[in-house]
């Protein structure tokens, strides 16, 4: 068993989950000033202190997701991914620079941030970071998502995915269809399909070690527009067979 397949292994352990405490500070700040609390780094450092020291993190959380601000942060001499570790979950870092507008296209997106992504790593894992995050996202209509939207962003998830390896980091590879539009339920199964395989694709092609990434799919469901109600079950249902027919059955090496 690799020390790539043990970090995964331990982050998801007991049915635990992830927590994603890496909202951007302009997310943090909106989330704050809300409640008439200014948005200060020590103020968003409070906050997310708040989550790290629950009585629930060492029975409920397997991994946390932090953001480049609050990873660089110490909290009564304590470094935050420290603090982290104290209760058994694993600290994490969110790597990419979020997601822009695809070039030739009017609606569909393209995650950024492989640029200076190999030394950003080296400096994560230093401070403590043993997995990375990175989300692609693509919308459904009767045109999307296109083949190129498919392609690139599979193409960036890879290239980010050998990258964290190469640091000695877990990568959470998140290729999310949004649940946008009016579409139906079988719709977007056989959209994710297509884009989870081509991720798939990118990531043998790049060597990636898969038994060293935790995917992160979306769940099967209608469109948020659409009439089509589906029961919990359901979801469940056509969500393990999208990665029964989409996820290799057989690691490569």
């Amino acid at each position: 068993m690799s020390e790539l397949n043990i970090i995964a292994l331990k982050i998801l352990s007991s049915g635990k989950g992830i927590l994603a405490a890496d909202e951007s500070t302009a997310t943090m700040t909106k989330r704050l000033e809300g409640v008439g609390i200014e948005s200060s780094p020590e103020n968003r450092l409070k906050f997310r202190h708040t989550l790290f020291t629950s009585s629930s993190m060492e029975t409920c959380v397997g991994g946390v997701i932090l953001y480049d601000e609050t990873i660089k942060q110490n909290l009564n001499s304590k470094k935050i991914p420290e603090l982290i570790s104290d209760t058994g979950a694993v600290p994490g870092i969110k790597v990419d620079t979020g997601a822009k507008k695809l070039a030739n296209s009017s609606e569909e997106k393209i995650t950024e941030g492989l640029d200076g992504l190999r030394d950003r790593l080296k400096e994560y894992y230093k401070l403590g970071a043993r997995f990375a995050k990175w989300r692609g996202v693509y919308i459904i209509s009767d045109s999307y998502p296109s083949k190129t939207a498919i392609s690139t962003n599979a193409h960036a998830l890879a290239r980010y995915s050998a990258l964290v390896q190469e640091s000695g980091m877990v990568p959470i590879v998140e290729p999310e269809v949004l649940m946008d539009g009016n579409h139906s339920a079988e719709v977007c199964l056989s959209k994710t399909k297509e884009v989870i395989k081509k991720c798939f694709e990118e990531l043998i092609i790049q060597k990636v070690d898969l038994k060293g990434i935790i995917l992160k799919p979306n769940m099967i469901l209608p469109g948020s527009d659409s009439e089509e109600k589906i029961s919990n079950d359901k979801v469940a249902e056509y969500t393990l067979k999208c990665l029964i027919e989409s996820v290799p059955s057989e690691v490569p090496g």
